[in-house]
C-alpha cells in the first residue's frame, strides 16, 4: 500500500492551500491523519499540538542537523541547524543581547527607531508592511548586531533573497545562486567589523569579535549573524503586520486609540497564536521511528505545523477566533520550543508593542483600505503581501 493510499487526506494537500488559508486544511487533516504524508511537499506533516510537542522534545529521533536543511544550505552551520554541544556553544555566545535585562536596556533604541519611522509616514495613510513594519524590523536588528544604518536598504534586499531560498522547494538553481551571492556579500560586509571591532560597543558583532578567548571564529560569527538577521527581520516584521491586520479586521473588538501597553501585549500575543509568522518547524529523522502510531522511515522530513498546533481545539477554546482577552492556559508555539526556542522572542514582542502603540497614538482612526484588501499569506513565512491602511 502506498503512502498516498494510506494517507488520502494528506495526498490532497498542496502548498497553494497552505499558503492561502491553511487553517481549514489543518482541522481536516488533524481529525483523522494528525501525522500524514503530503506528496505535493514530499514531507510528513504533524498537525496535533501534543504530537508536535513530542517531536520537539525528542532530539534523539528528530533533529535539525541535516544536510537537506534549507537553513543550513543557505547560511551554513549555525544555532538553528546544529545539535548538542555545538548548538549550545553557538546559542550561548549569541544570547547576551536577547536576555530579559538586555532587551529592557534596548527599549530606548526601539523607541528611537519606531519614532523615526512613525514620524515619516504620510499624512493620510500608507502601505505599512513596507513603509513601517519592515524598516522598523531591519533597523532594530541591524543596530543590535552592530551594522551601519547606511546599509539597511541592502540588508532588506539580502533578506528577500534569503527568504526565497528558504522556500525554494523546487530547487531552482537561480534562487540558490542568488542566495549564495547574498551570503558572500554579507560576509564581506562583516570583515571590517570583525577585524577592528569597536571596543566600546555592546552590539553583538563587536562583542563576539573582541572576545578573548574567542567564543566563535569569523565563519561561525557570520553564519550565526545571518540567522539572527533573518529571524530578527522575519519575526518582527510579520508580528507587526499580522497584529495590525488582526486588530483592524476586528474593529468592534477594541478601541485602538485607548490601548495601553498591557492591552497591546495581549493583542500581539494572541496574534502570535492565531496567525504565527513562522508556520513550520522542520525536523529530520535519522532512523525509522513511530510517531502517533504512524511508522516514519529513516530520513523522513517532519514538518511540525506550528499554525496547526496553535489552533488545536484540544488545547484552545474557539481556536479560530482572534480573542485578545483569551485566558487559555496552554502557551502558543509561535517561537518554537526547547533548545531551539527563538532567541529574539522578547525583542520581537517589545518591537511589536512599541511600533503598534506609536502608530495608533498618532493615528487612532486607522482603518484598512477596502480598495486594496489583503490578508496574511505564505506556507512557511506568513504575513500580508502588502497592508494598506488609511487614517484621518
Amino acid at each position: 500500500m502506498s503512502a498516498s493510499t494510506s494517507f488520502p487526506i494528506g495526498a490532497t494537500v498542496t502548498i497553494d492551500q497552505l499558503a492561502d488559508d491553511p487553517y481549514p486544511v489543518f482541522h481536516h487533516v488533524r481529525a483523522t491523519e494528525p501525522v500524514t504524508w503530503a506528496p505535493a511537499i514530499g514531507q510528513w506533516l504533524v498537525t496535533s499540538r501534543d504530537l508536535i510537542m513530542e517531536v520537539l522534545r525528542d532530539t534523539a529521533h528528530f533533529r535539525t542537523d541535516d544536510p537537506r536543511s534549507p537553513i543550513r544550505e543557505t547560511f551554513g552551520p549555525q544555532m538553528l541547524s546544529t545539535e548538542g554541544a555545538l548548538q549550545r556553544r553557538y546559542k550561548s555566545a549569541c544570547a547576551p543581547p536577547f536576555n530579559a535585562k538586555a532587551v529592557d536596556a534596548l527599549t530606548p533604541l526601539v523607541h528611537e527607531v519606531v519614532a523615526a519611522h512613525a514620524g515619516a509616514l504620510p499624512a493620510t495613510g500608507a502601505e505599512l508592511r513596507s513603509a513601517y513594519a519592515a524598516p522598523v524590523a531591519v533597523a532594530t536588528v541591524a543596530r543590535v548586531l552592530g551594522l551601519d544604518p547606511a546599509g539597511d536598504g541592502l540588508l532588506r534586499e539580502w533578506y528577500d533573497t534569503f527568504a526565497d531560498a528558504l522556500i525554494n522547494y523546487a530547487g531552482d538553481p537561480g534562487t540558490r545562486s542568488r542566495a549564495e551571492a547574498a551570503v558572500r556579500a554579507f560576509r564581506v560586509s562583516l570583515r571590517p567589523v570583525l577585524a577592528s571591532p569597536d571596543r566600546a560597543s555592546q552590539a553583538l558583532l563587536h562583542t563576539l569579535a573582541r572576545a578573548y578567548p574567542r567564543l566563535l571564529d569569523d565563519e561561525e560569527i557570520a553564519a550565526n549573524a545571518l540567522i539572527v538577521l533573518f529571524g530578527g527581520i522575519e519575526t518582527t516584521e510579520a508580528s507587526i503586520a499580522n497584529t495590525l491586520w488582526a486588530m483592524l479586521s476586528h474593529p468592534s473588538a477594541l478601541d485602538v486609540g485607548q490601548l495601553d501597553a498591557e492591552a497591546m501585549d495581549r493583542c500581539v500575543e494572541e496574534t502570535f497564536r492565531w496567525e504565527p509568522a513562522v508556520q513550520t518547524c522542520s525536523r529530520y529523522a535519522p532512523e525509522a521511528v513511530t510517531l502517533g502510531g504512524v511508522p516514519l522511515p529513516a530520513g523522513a522530513i517532519v514538518q511540525c505545523m506550528l499554525g496547526a498546533a496553535n489552533r488545536d481545539p484540544a488545547r484552545y477554546r474557539a481556536p479560530d477566533r482572534w480573542n485578545p482577552t483569551r485566558a487559555d492556559p496552554t502557551p502558543h508555539l509561535a517561537f518554537g520550543f526547547g533548545r531551539h526556542f527563538c532567541l529574539g522572542a522578547a525583542l520581537a514582542r517589545l518591537e511589536a508593542r512599541t511600533a503598534l502603540l506609536a502608530l495608533f497614538r498618532r493615528h487612532p482612526r486607522s482603518r484598512l483600505d477596502s480598495e486594496r484588501p489583503s490578508r496574511p499569506h505564505g506556507h512557511e513565512f506568513r504575513k500580508p503581501p502588502r497592508l494598506d491602511v488609511l487614517w484621518e
